[in-house]
């Protein structure tokens, strides 16, 4: 990385969302990494795409599933890139993304999960020198620091030792790469359930801690959300650090223990793109679009809002949604819905569900272009 490195962050933010899924068939062909000669042809494709569709940012996915799509010394490969867990890497393909984005002046953010694993089948395969593997295989650990709920594992942040694991494999990206920004998604707490830490909350509790186990929670997001804000700013104070809660905060709140409104304050986060993944004719009215874009601008103050818009419903939503889905304007409508209560920007999710040969999908992205493109 170049210490000396200007990040770009443009003030008005036109962004995709490149997920694993996004980009899964072009790191990997036949089960193996696909030689960096395709893959560079390749790429350069979905970042043309984007920037002559009037992007100009792009957030990468890093980590989804406390793994790693570039060479890391804290997680293992990720089987989006090399075709399985437990195989290695080729060559670096997040350097080529990084120099791609840059020769076509994209703004790029480096986007992790930071709770979620692996099923159980995938983490058995994880050579045993990756920490996450060790921490499954302790008997005093596992099911403390690494939990299962269903058949997915998951890291446990009421643990310091845990939350560092997490800064530290954010902070390696932030060092390794000239990132402009560092994005973390909406992936918390995957359960009310008492049993997901009950041993650290009886510790607490034992050592005078007061809280309830819902506030305990939030407390250890909160402890991990600024540690992450205060990594970021440490390596390089003009990259930014952000978060995409879901759209419905009272999921957030009470659910997930995502305590939005303390982030905003300071000290926590410089964004938030919460996902207002409903249309103005969702069946509950408090979550239709209209009405999300109305409650989160009330942040707006305080922090930096953009609207995170979901393409994947394009022609594919039900219910009392479906129409206006297959209208070919809804996000059109999103956009300018949304500049009118002074968001900064918009991300959509995702790649693939925009650029596609679907007739529906190619007039949304023209109305989007028409918009944007001279802006």
């Amino acid at each position: 990385m170049d210490t000396q490195y200007t990040a770009l962050n443009y003030e008005d933010m036109k962004c995709m969302w490149l997920s694993q899924f996004d980009l899964s068939s072009i790191y990997c062909e036949n089960g193996k990494q696909r030689d960096a000669e395709s893959f560079r042809a390749l790429m350069a494709t979905v970042l043309d795409n984007v920037k002559a569709n009037g992007m100009n940012t792009v957030i990468l996915q890093l980590r989804p599933n406390a793994d790693s799509m570039y060479p890391s010394e804290i997680y293992p490969p990720s089987a989006y890139v090399v075709g399985a867990y437990g195989n290695n890497f080729s060559y670096d393909a997040v350097e080529i993304v990084l120099e791609l984005a840059k020769e076509r002046e994209l703004s790029i953010h480096a986007w992790i999960n930071p709770l979620r694993a692996m099923t159980d089948t995938q983490i058995r395969r994880v050579p045993r020198s990756y920490t996450i593997r060790k921490w499954l295989d302790d008997e005093d650990l596992c099911g403390k620091y690494m939990v299962q709920v269903g058949d997915n594992w998951y890291l446990n942040p009421a643990y310091a030792e845990v939350r560092e694991l997490i800064l530290d494999g954010a902070r390696e990206i932030m060092q390794k790469y000239d990132f402009d920004g560092l994005h973390m998604d909406d992936y918390f707490y995957p359960t009310t359930e008492a049993s997901f830490d009950a041993a650290a909350y009886k510790e607490y509790k034992q050592n005078g801690g007061k809280k309830s186990v819902e506030s305990f929670r939030k407390e250890n997001l909160n402890l991990l959300v600024s540690g992450l804000w205060q990594m970021t700013k440490s390596v390089n104070p003009e990259m930014i650090f952000g978060i995409s809660p879901a759209g419905n905060n009272q999921l957030n709140y009470n659910e997930l223990y995502a305590d939005v409104g303390t982030w905003v304050k300071g000290g926590y986060v410089d964004y938030i793109i919460p996902q207002l993944y409903f249309g103005y004719d969702f069946s509950i009215e408090r979550l239709q679009y209209d009405n999300l874009v109305y409650e989160w601008s009330k942040y707006k103050n305080d922090v930096t809002i953009y609207a995170g818009l979901g393409a994947y419903k394009i022609g594919n939503a039900t219910g009392s949604e479906k129409d206006e889905w297959s209208s070919g304007c809804i996000m059109e409508k999103m956009i300018n819905y949304s500049r009118g209560y002074k968001y900064s920007g918009f991300v959509i999710f995702s790649y693939t569900s925009l650029f596609s040969d679907d007739e529906l999908n190619t007039e949304e992205r023209n109305r989007i272009f028409n918009l944007i493109g001279d802006n």
